[in-house]
């Protein structure tokens, strides 16, 4: 019964927040939100935690920031090392300065990309070109609805996998 998601919508049926499932059950026993789904753990003697619910007012998600770190960088590089292409697992990969802190890289968005170990070691201190080196994607700053995404959210949680009772409410988000 460890590790119970409850998916958050609000009142317009849009998932905001992804909360533990102690936190839904109190979500709904407090009046401030109604059970979509069910776990078929039950909470208490009478009541299941809820896997889905939504709450009874309107919340706005408005835009917001979130500054670089290597969990947010490898996350909007979909684990993928920028110039060789390949996938690996967080404990494998690198951040790589693509203009070289030493002439003057900037820790941003724009400068800072996922890259293997391998790749890092041959680009060293130069910048792409001088390594001969193609970067798949250009690092930008990614739109701030990718840290609402329920992959982000869930990954928060340390998990990778949503409930299959989600599906239909996340639609194209998953």
């Amino acid at each position: 019964m460890n590790n119970l998601y409850t998916l958050k919508l609000d009142a317009s049926w849009q998932p905001i927040a992804i909360v533990d499932a102690y936190k839904g059950f109190s979500l709904v026993f407090s009046g401030r939100a109604r059970v979509v789904e069910d776990y078929p753990h039950l909470a208490c003697a009478l009541f299941c935690f809820p896997s889905v619910v939504v709450l009874n007012s309107y919340i706005r998600k408005q835009g917001f920031k979130v500054p670089p770190s290597r969990k947010t960088i490898f996350f909007r590089d979909d684990y993928e090392c920028q110039y060789c292409g390949n996938g690996f697992m967080k404990h494998q990969l690198t951040l790589d300065h693509v203009t070289p802190k030493s002439r003057g890289g900037p820790k941003s968005w724009g400068n800072l990309a996922t890259c293997c170990v391998a790749c890092n070691q041959k680009k060293g201190d130069k910048t792409p070109s001088e390594a001969y080196m193609d970067i798949m994607r250009t690092p930008q700053e990614p739109n701030w609805r990718l840290w609402s995404s329920p992959a982000w959210m869930m990954r928060k949680h340390g998990s990778k996998k949503t409930p299959q009772t989600w599906g239909k409410y996340l639609g194209e988000l998953k």
